[in-house]
């Protein structure tokens, strides 16, 4: 069984992609003959799974790229790029509305526009991952053009881009539909990691590569469902109609959960229940029994089951889901019996498969291994309770995650915290809240506050939303504390005394119970590196009120907008130097983790140009859509 319905998750993903590499149709003949060569070797007590007789074929993400304009980049940018990437562009920039009288748009010459040394020409690359929906999100990949002069795409932002599967390319009749867009502020990480005194690259092309290679959180937006579909390893007509009504009968609902396509072929749609983790659904698919709905087969199996998972060499994850796969009816005779097992493996993994069929004392039981700090099950454990808490009760979750807050291991206090963001800890009635969400330039980016009896640290993500957390005890910015950017926009001092008129700028509800706000002796002066303003505010020394006072910028839709109101509306990649500087120098009293990037899953046309091979060899690539200027 192991290798093949071991893999409850990214595994099994691996499996289905190196097995199948399809992403649409019914498979060609030729790749039946490899599929039924690698048929799996299931362990017993899991024969005749549906895993057994199909693999799920749409655990790829999907690649996808498109050309697109990096803008508000202060001079380091370039309008060197090929004609036709050129023209390509200046089209698109017409069809948004670009010098267009009916738009009052006349003087937005996307030829001038172009030549600019304030926008940079660049590659967009995405990986949309198995299982999305239309209006998902993910992140994206922007690099300049191989024949760009642009030194940096720190500080700009991506023009919404159209993403294909085959996108770079000028030529229209060689690319595909768009099904994804791209849009948002792109993130350098060597800034930071300079500021973070971290290791650089010294050789001048490695960090001008660096600067020129950008990523744009969550920037990507899915426009068509993911399929989600199995595959058999040797075709039956009868075979796809038994796995259909296994599936509906386990899944009932106004939808059919599973359609038999042709003899190879079994279409699901994931039900609305799972619509958040849609991963569990497939789990629980693939680790279903065909002969299920036989009198009392239920019985029988869990019996088996659980027999097995007191033998150390059985795969215990996938016996644990195929007994949550079995259903609740097993849940009083069997799963609960076993939450008091002596045998530690036995006990854990019933509870496992409890929690997924929302037991009570299944999670209770989970949440005993995770306080552990002698079990072997503790960090599984951890990861089964935020897992079986989505959608569910967050409460036990969120107060097992409060407790490992306060260890002495800042990974594990991490680990904690992005549980915490997993279940929407948020949201828990609980008072004072463990988990604070606050949304800085109306959505610009989150700022999290996680109070606990801990060393404070700041933690920044490189993946997914961009968000910032403030983990442990509160931190503030001390007496003289003096900041300056590298590009002397941005300067942070704080003075003595607070000036006798002050403008509130502190993060919504922070101050409720207290007598009166902090004073505001932390003053920021910016400078628009375009010399188009000067601005001058002020905040408290708490570090999320100063934050909040850079990042913020009024909204013109909002209730009591004031256009005169002054703001610097800094973007997320220049607050995250400033904080990695002020950590790196001991100026503020908190480490500074960077989260680590993933590595992409896909490669650009600069990576096959550095490894000599023809720009012309990979696929070729439609345009991006840049939207027009302050769009």
């Amino acid at each position: 069984m192991s290798g093949v319905i071991r893999a409850s998750s990214l595994s099994l993903v691996a499996v289905a992609v190196a097995l199948a590499g399809a992403t649409c149709g019914a498979p060609k003949p030729e790749k039946k003959v490899a599929i039924e060569a690698m048929v799996p070797q299931i362990y017993p007590a899991l024969a005749d799974t549906i895993g057994q007789y199909a693999m799920f074929i749409d655990g790829e993400s999907q690649h996808v790229e498109g050309y697109g304009v990096v803008a508000q980049l202060p001079g380091t940018g370039s309008g060197d790029m090929p004609p036709s990437v050129q023209s390509l562009l200046i089209d698109q920039l017409h069809k948004a509305g670009a010098d267009s009288y009916m738009n009052n748009t006349q003087r937005i010459k996307p030829a001038d526009i172009l030549k600019s040394n304030l926008i940079a020409a660049v590659e967009v690359h995405g990986a949309i991952p198995p299982l999305a929906r239309k209006g998902d999100s993910f992140d994206l990949k922007v690099n300049c053009l191989p024949s760009s002069q642009a030194t940096s795409l720190s500080g700009g932002l991506l023009w919404t881009s159209e993403l294909k599967v085959v996108g770079l390319t000028a030529d229209t009749n060689n690319d595909t539909r768009r099904i994804a867009l791209g849009r948002g502020p792109v993130l350098v990480s060597m800034p930071i990691d300079v500021a973070m005194g971290n290791e650089v690259p010294t050789q001048p092309a490695a960090a001008r590569r660096a600067l020129r290679t950008a990523r744009v959180l969550n920037g990507g937006r899915v426009e068509e469902d993911r399929l989600v579909r199995l595959q058999l390893h040797q075709a039956s007509m009868m075979r796809t109609g038994v796995i259909e009504r296994a599936i509906n009968s386990r899944f009932p609902g106004r939808e059919k959960a599973a359609s038999a396509e042709n003899d190879s072929i079994v279409s699901l749609k994931v039900p609305l229940e799972y619509q958040d983790r849609p991963m569990e659904f497939i789990n629980l698919v693939m680790h279903m029994f065909l002969s299920q709905e036989s009198p009392g087969f239920t019985e029988r199996k869990a019996a088996e089951l659980i027999r097995a998972l007191a033998d150390p060499d059985a795969p215990h994850q996938d016996i644990s889901i195929a007994l949550q796969a079995l259903g609740r009816s097993i849940l009083p005779g069997y799963i609960q019996a076993q939450y008091t097992n002596p045998n530690p493996s036995v006990r854990f993994w019933c509870a496992r498969a409890g929690a997924g069929l929302r037991d009570v004392g299944g999670m209770v039981v989970l949440q005993e291994f995770a306080k552990n700090e002698q079990s072997p099950f503790k960090q599984e454990a951890v990861s089964s309770v935020v897992e079986h808490s989505r959608s569910g009760d967050i409460i036990r979750a969120t107060i097992t995650l409060r407790e490992m807050l306060n260890s002495k291991d800042l990974a594990e206090r991490i680990a904690a915290y992005e549980g915490l963001v997993a279940i929407r800890a948020d949201l828990a009635p609980i008072d004072p809240p463990i988990l604070s969400c606050h949304s800085i330039g109306s959505g610009k980016f989150l700022l999290d506050i996680v109070p606990c009896d801990a060393p404070p640290a700041i933690y920044v993500t490189q993946q997914g939303l961009p968000r910032i957390a403030l983990i442990g005890r509160p931190i503030t910015l001390p007496q003289g504390a003096l900041y300056i950017s590298p590009d002397n926009a941005l300067t942070v001092v704080v003075q003595d005394a607070p000036p006798p008129t002050v403008i509130t700028a502190s993060v919504d509800g922070a101050d409720a119970d207290a007598p009166s706000p902090p004073p505001e002796n932390v003053v920021h002066y910016y400078r628009s590196p375009f010399g188009d303003r000067t601005v001058e505010v002020r905040s408290s020394t708490r570090i999320q009120d100063v934050i909040a006072r850079l990042g913020w910028a009024p909204q013109p839709k909002a209730p009591g907008y004031d256009p005169k109101a002054l703001y610097i509306g800094a973007s997320y990649q220049s607050i995250a130097e400033m904080l990695a500087t002020l950590c790196h120098r001991q100026i503020l009293g908190a480490q500074f983790v960077l989260q680590n990037a993933s590595e992409d899953p896909y490669r650009t046309t600069s990576d096959l140009i550095s490894e000599s091979r023809p720009e012309g060899s990979t696929a070729p690539i439609a345009p991006a859509v840049p939207a027009v200027p302050g769009e």
